[in-house]
């Protein structure tokens, strides 16, 4: 480069950097300032944005916002009966239960341009069974178990494996002649299941159930279990309000509104305002006392504001409203204390071995006389109150209070040290010690980052330990026991928890669909979420007593297609007393909601079962 080249850029780049300067000066657009564009701050992204796979909250509300199901919830309701067609005008049901009838509404495209109809249900239906299984941890058991044909597929998965050849041959076998999925016409589609099944229209509004554009799957990677889900995992192509723009791993997502959403027009006879947001970023914040003073600042839209710092903005009214009346700041809207179904548990590893790469370490939790005493040891009273601001209650074994067949009278744990200490020493005597030992006298609890009420109810967890161990009456260690609280990004922490390598993990469980069997299933089966995490099958109760696997999912497939509401209440009463009984769960609480907007926010309506629909929401000026 010569001399007079140099210079001349040297010019440039101090004439940039002075109007850099200049710019700098002026104040930052808010987010509250920008009318049509919502800024939303958390602290989880999804694992996958395919729906058919991704089994977890941080990523069904996003897809909530971009695909959509046949039928969903009513709108501006806290009305958990999915009794709203939505992809569906109707539904006809069988007089025997088996055939669903779907007639679809008509004239609506995915966002690639691509037809909406029954051919593409259909596909739909076989891409969940191909798809829906991600290693054993994905969602499509609740379609697959009562759909004809689909329990054998189900078994492949988990006998052999996700996409093996034995689950190739189930699931061809079953594509091509179960007739469990037929095409009757253009817009009308018969769904076939194995056993009558009541919940099975709510278990197709999660997001499992969502309608991907079939030329967008078969273009990457197709539906078969030999599919390549690359391009499905990070993009999306769906038929809802919005479109997905852009997906920075562990930073944010943007969406974009859908200009030729079908359901325009009528949604603006009942929401005026619908639409008027056309532009979303949903961003990566783990920092809790940055997120809470952006809100305040209007420098995000809303954001997730934890229990733990209610009162930092709660002012403890009862009065719920429209946000206005539980807040302590005018530019902040707070809805608290509406009962949820969201629950928050610990599960203990009952495996004999944690499954650590290289590192053969014994699970202390393997023993019932363990789990037993720090389920006594627990302080159940601290945890809402102290944790979560009393926005709680203890939860009440798998089923949560205010759900149909929650048994009231069940036995549940409560802070009782006599009864610990003695449970402590019982397992001591058993060779806990020596577990102690193999483990280099250490334990490690473990939460993901950023969720300050899992980092609080571990800490909860360590006390209890360490109050057994100081009390005079307790066997101690032969070393000194430490232990200690640590954080994991969300992905290592949801790695290590399915793959077996924690000792106990905290995890919380928002329902699928609003029936006992969305948590029977997941968390006493056999071949549930949770009962392979923590090692359920072959596990010992008290006493030594292994956990009979058949007998008791036997009891969950019972109460599945039992109609007659009394003999499922008295069904999922032997279910709830028998994993409670086990202690392989400590049972945290029960939420309620805690929800927190800037005061320009208007759109939000609390449904137990779904997070913001976008769709709705507009902004006014605070004056």
């Amino acid at each position: 480069m010569e001399k007079n080249q140099l210079i001349a850029v040297v010019v440039i780049v101090v004439i940039v950097g002075a109007a850099g300067a200049y710019l700098l000066l002026q104040p930052p657009v808010l987010a509250k300032d920008q009318p049509n564009h919502i800024t939303w701050e958390t602290i989880g992204l999804p694992e996958y944005m395919d729906p058919h796979k991704n089994y977890e909250t941080a990523g069904s509300w996003v897809h909530y916002n971009i695909y959509e199901t046949l039928f969903t919830y009513p709108w501006d309701t806290a009305d958990t009966n999915p009794s709203v067609g939505l992809l569906a005008e109707s539904v006809a049901i069988s007089g025997d239960g088996l055939t669903y009838t779907f007639t679809l509404r008509e004239g609506i495209t995915f966002h690639d341009g691509t037809d909406f109809n029954a051919t593409a249900v259909q596909m739909n239906f076989w891409r969940m069974l191909g798809r829906g299984w991600d290693d054993g941890w994905g969602p499509v058991w609740m379609i697959a178990e009562p759909i004809l044909g689909g329990a054998a597929v189900e078994d492949a998965v988990y006998e052999f494996g996700d996409g093996t050849a034995e689950h190739i041959a189930a699931w061809n076998t079953w594509k091509d002649s179960s007739g469990a999925v037929e095409v009757i016409s253009e817009f009308v589609v018969a769904v076939k299941l194995a056993y009558a099944y009541t919940p099975f229209v709510a278990a197709l509004t999660y997001e499992v159930g969502a309608m991907i554009s079939p030329t967008f799957f078969m273009a990457h990677g197709g539906m078969s279990p030999v599919s390549d889900d690359l391009t499905l995992n990070e993009e999306a192509c769906g038929t809802g309000p919005y479109e997905l723009v852009t997906w920075v791993q562990d930073n944010r997502i943007e969406l974009t509104l859908n200009e030729d959403y079908w359901r325009a027009t009528a949604a603006k006879v009942t929401h005026p305002n619908a639409g008027s947001i056309t532009d979303i970023i949903i961003k990566l914040n783990t920092d809790v006392n940055n997120r809470m003073l952006n809100i305040k600042a209007g420098a995000s839209d809303a954001g997730y504001w934890p229990a733990t710092n209610a009162y930092d903005i709660w002012n403890n009214a009862t009065t719920i409203g429209d946000g206005t009346l539980q807040s302590t700041d005018p530019n902040v809207k707070v809805w608290a204390g509406n009962p949820t179904f969201d629950v928050m548990f610990l599960g203990f590893n009952m495996n004999d071995y944690l499954n650590v790469t290289n590192n053969i370490r014994e699970s202390p939790f393997q023993d019932w006389e363990t789990r037993a005493a720090i389920s006594y040891a627990f302080d159940y009273d601290a945890l809402i109150d102290n944790v979560l601001n009393g926005l709680g209650i203890q939860l009440q074994g798998p089923i949560p209070q205010g759900m149909f067949a929650h048994d009231d009278n069940l036995f549940m744990f409560e802070k009782n040290m006599t009864a610990a200490v003695e449970h402590w020493n019982l397992a001591m005597a058993s060779g806990l010690d020596d577990i102690w030992a193999n483990n280099s006298y250490e334990l490690n609890i473990y939460y993901n980052e950023g969720n300050t009420n899992r980092e609080a109810a571990g800490l909860l967890v360590k006390q209890a330990i360490e109050n057994i161990i100081a009390d005079p009456a307790s066997t101690n260690p032969t070393s000194t026991l430490t232990i200690d609280v640590q954080s994991l990004e969300w992905a290592s922490y949801l790695f290590q928890v399915r793959n077996k390598q924690l000792p106990i993990f905290w995890l919380g469980w928002a329902p699928d669909y609003a029936d006992p069997d969305n948590y029977a299933a997941p968390f006493v089966k056999s071949t549930g979420t949770f009962p392979s995490r923590v090692g359920l099958v072959n596990s010992t109760g008290e006493g030594d007593v292994v956990w009979n696997h058949t007998l008791v999912d036997g009891w969950i497939d019972a109460a599945a297609v039992e109609t007659v509401d009394l003999t499922r209440i008295a069904i999922y009463g032997d279910i709830q007393e028998a994993i409670v009984d086990h202690c392989a769960f400590l049972w945290g609480y029960q939420a309620t909601s805690f929800h927190v907007e800037g005061a320009w926010m208007n759109g939000y309506v609390f449904n137990p079962m779904h997070d913001p629909y976008f769709y709705h929401y507009y902004k006014t000026e605070v004056t």
